[in-house]
């Protein structure tokens, strides 16, 4: 284990002085007891009530000692030598005396060690409970208050006479007195029900059953688009396509590595010592593409920049090129291991906007969920995200998803994610004149449309400007959830349009993001130096060459302190195509990347090849 993560106790006096009330804020925030942005009332009646510090008044502008430190993290994780615990796990070293003043770096270390237990609580198969009443059978007589059976759902009869009954859905705890469930497993997809929506977004009804699809592999269509999907134990792969207004919209989902870890146990009405916590990983990559104006360039390609604006306003409507799209796409439904009739349930929901051209790469690794002790609750919510790029118009992607646990027909609690990238792209169009002088102006049309348009006109260049946010909200126990009803619920704006994935705009050119823009009145263009940028950046990153046919490869923009001419290209085949200083030549049919790359390997960017049998 590294030093770094080592709290010495000993050299206590390292770190800057470290309130109390700033060590009690901390914990309550991370520990998922408050959500208030500094110390609060809410964080000391969290506190309180979770049993991690008494009523008796703290003195919160002193100095946090070890005392007080391993106490609280003690009652937090219910342990009573919290000391011995953190040695065990080669977290501290040195002597502790009680009374010795810790630092922020020191005391964080051991917070979230602390947090980690907490929230990576575990528990074996267990499912107990005893019906409040005995359950009527269908030739018994019924009256007013007995429970039933009726089409799979429980019911309480309301009315009854000689000539027949009512019935009305019977809450949980008209059904039962007693009921206890755990368990912590590895979701299996191979044993999951692949239930489509339908068109109202309802869950599809067939015969007033469920539709349910049970294979490894098969596909369905919702509102339009073509779903399908893949079980392959650990995970599940969703794809769906559509075509709207020209253009085309895919999505992929991969939900993988879902671990739950739960106790359920109420008592007479009373919920007590609840757990619910969901380990899981998701990838997204959601994208649109048109081709609608790529013969449009031969229209545009020989007018001045004058007759090019007045055409483009002719031709072009930006209204019509936008879609915004929501489809409710299936519910996986995965049994629990053990336990008879308890399942774990997840929703998906996939969202689209595009003006054009988008492809974005999400990866995200969750821990959602709570806690509830002495009807207080705390809520879990851990997550990382990554994305990748390929932007050439405004848009969003995301994707909802519900994770349930359910027994005997009732939903006991969820956790609900809605989260995924907005991209804002401002497009400007750069005009040359006669005389090689440059003009601007923005436009409403997408990137990518521009860029269709203006490929063979020399005197028009493409330029956008990109925002590229967050989007992610969780719920802890929706409104179909139990917990709910009882009050157990929290929404969270974990991320929202101050978080910004890689600064307030990134500047386009050619499709690829560089540091500044390069476009200068053609007199200057002589003198201007070698553009810079963070990665080697390409005039084309994907070719279709006929036998014998070459191709140039041309670098637009390299990172500070490298030289074209220092460049190394390379051809992991070269039977299928050649390169020798940038000069690519097709040899035979197939596919190969070329590589360009600066000579000490930091730097890399690829020229997909496709030689045709043409």
């Amino acid at each position: 284990m590294s030093a770094l993560l080592i709290v010495t106790c000993s050299a206590c006096g390292a770190d800057a002085p470290y309130l109390v009330r700033d060590y009690l804020h901390d914990l309550a925030v991370e520990a998922g007891l408050s959500q208030s942005s500094k110390w609060s009332e809410e964080d000391r009646c969290s506190l309180q009530v979770w049993g991690v510090i008494d009523e008796q008044t703290l003195s919160l502008d002193e100095e946090l000692t070890y005392g007080l430190l391993l106490e609280t993290l003690g009652r937090l994780m219910s342990v009573e030598d919290a000391e011995t615990l953190f040695r065990e796990k080669g977290l501290l070293k040195g002597e502790c005396k009680k009374d010795a003043h810790v630092g922020a770096d020191q005391a964080q270390v051991l917070l979230d060690e602390a947090v980690g237990i907490i929230n990576g609580q575990e528990f074996t198969s267990h499912l107990l409970y005893e019906y409040r009443q005995e359950i009527k059978e269908k030739e018994d007589t019924y009256e007013e208050g007995d429970l039933i059976i009726e089409d799979g759902s429980y019911k309480i009869v309301t009315y009854a006479d000689e000539d027949g009954y009512e019935t009305a859905d019977a809450a949980f705890e008209e059904i039962f007195s007693t009921f206890e469930i755990s368990d912590t497993y590895e979701v299996d997809f191979d044993q999951a029900e692949v239930i489509p929506y339908g068109e109202n977004g309802n869950i599809a009804y067939q015969n007033e059953m469920y539709e349910l699809i049970a294979s490894r592999k098969d596909s369905f269509e919702v509102g339009g688009f073509k779903i399908s999907y893949t079980l392959n134990g650990s995970n599940i792969d969703i794809r769906a396509v559509n075509n709207i207004n020209g253009i085309d919209l895919f999505a992929d989902l991969c939900i993988s590595n879902v671990r739950p870890s739960f106790r359920w146990t109420y008592d007479e009405g009373d919920f007590r010592n609840c757990y619910f916590d969901v380990k899981l990983n998701t990838s997204e990559e959601i994208g649109a593409s048109t081709g609608k104006y790529g013969d449009y360039y031969l229209k545009f390609k020989d007018l001045d920049s004058s007759s090019f604006l007045a055409l483009l306003d002719s031709l072009i409507d930006p209204v019509s090129d936008k879609i915004d799209t929501s489809i409710p796409i299936c519910r996986i439904k995965t049994p629990i291991p053990n336990i008879p009739a308890a399942d774990l349930c997840l929703d998906v929901l996939l969202k689209i906007a595009a003006s054009g051209k988008i492809e974005l790469l999400i990866s995200n690794s969750f821990e959602l969920g709570f806690e509830t002790k002495n009807g207080q609750v705390r809520y879990i919510n851990d997550h990382s995200s990554n994305v990748d790029t390929i932007i050439q118009a405004s848009g969003k992607a995301a994707m909802g998803l519900n994770v349930a646990l359910e027994a005997l027909s009732c939903r006991l609690a969820d956790v609900e994610l809605d989260g995924g990238i907005q991209a804002d792209l401002k497009s400007t169009i750069y005009l040359y004149d006669e005389e090689g002088k440059l003009s601007s102006r923005n436009t409403t049309i997408s990137y990518s449309a521009l860029q269709d348009i203006s490929k063979d006109n020399e005197d028009v260049m493409i330029c956008g400007d990109v925002s590229l946010r967050w989007m992610m909200d969780l719920i802890i126990n929706t409104a179909k959830s139990k917990m709910n009803k009882l009050g157990f619920s929290r929404t969270f704006h974990i991320l929202n349009d101050d978080d910004q994935i890689f600064g307030n705009k990134h500047h386009l050119e050619n499709g690829q993001f560089v540091d500044k823009c390069t476009r200068k009145n053609r007199t200057e263009l002589k003198d201007m130096e070698e553009v810079r940028s963070d990665k080697i950046v390409l005039d084309s990153y994907a070719e279709v060459l006929k036998q014998n046919e070459t191709y140039q490869i041309i670098v637009k923009a390299l990172p500070e302190g490298y030289q074209t001419k220092d460049l190394l290209y390379r051809s992991p085949n070269s039977n299928i195509a050649a390169v020798s200083n940038g000069l690519i030549k097709a040899i035979s049919p197939g596919s190969v990347r070329i590589e360009v790359a600066t000579a000490d390997g930091k730097y890399s960017a690829y020229v997909n090849i496709l030689v045709s049998t043409e």
